[in-house]
C-alpha cells in the first residue's frame, strides 16, 4: 500500500490509518474504507493489505450469522442473492483449498 500511494509509512499511517494498540485499521469514510471509490472501486486494489485482500471472506462470517449479515450490508460487491448457507459451504469450502495448498495436500 505505502508504495501504491507513494507515501512513508508515517505518512500512510496519519492520513489513512486508525492504530489501536497493535490493531491497524483503515479510516472510514460514509461507512466504507477510505480508499473505495463507489466509480472503481479500491483505488489501491494493487497494493491493499493482506487482511483486505481477505475481505470480505472473513472466517468470522461462519461462526455468527450476524456477522455475515453486517459485513454483507456494508460490502457493495457481494451478492446479496446467496444464502448464508451457501455462503458458509463456499467460503469452508476455499478456506479448506487454502489450507491444503499450504500443507502441500
Amino acid at each position: 500500500m505505502i508504495r501504491v500511494l507513494g507515501l512513508t509509512l508515517e505518512e500512510t499511517r496519519q492520513k489513512y490509518w486508525r492504530v489501536t494498540g497493535s490493531v491497524v485499521q483503515m479510516q472510514t469514510r460514509d461507512g466504507h474504507c477510505i480508499f473505495y471509490d463507489r466509480a472503481v472501486g479500491c483505488t489501491v486494489h494493487e497494493g491493499r493489505p493482506w487482511r483486505c485482500r481477505q475481505w470480505p471472506l472473513h472466517p468470522s462470517m461462519l461462526a455468527d450469522e450476524n456477522n455475515y449479515r453486517t459485513i454483507t450490508e456494508s460490502c457493495p460487491g457481494f451478492k446479496q442473492e446467496i444464502s448464508y448457507q451457501q455462503f458458509c459451504h463456499i467460503l469452508q469450502s476455499l478456506l479448506d483449498q487454502a489450507d491444503s495448498d499450504k500443507t502441500g495436500g
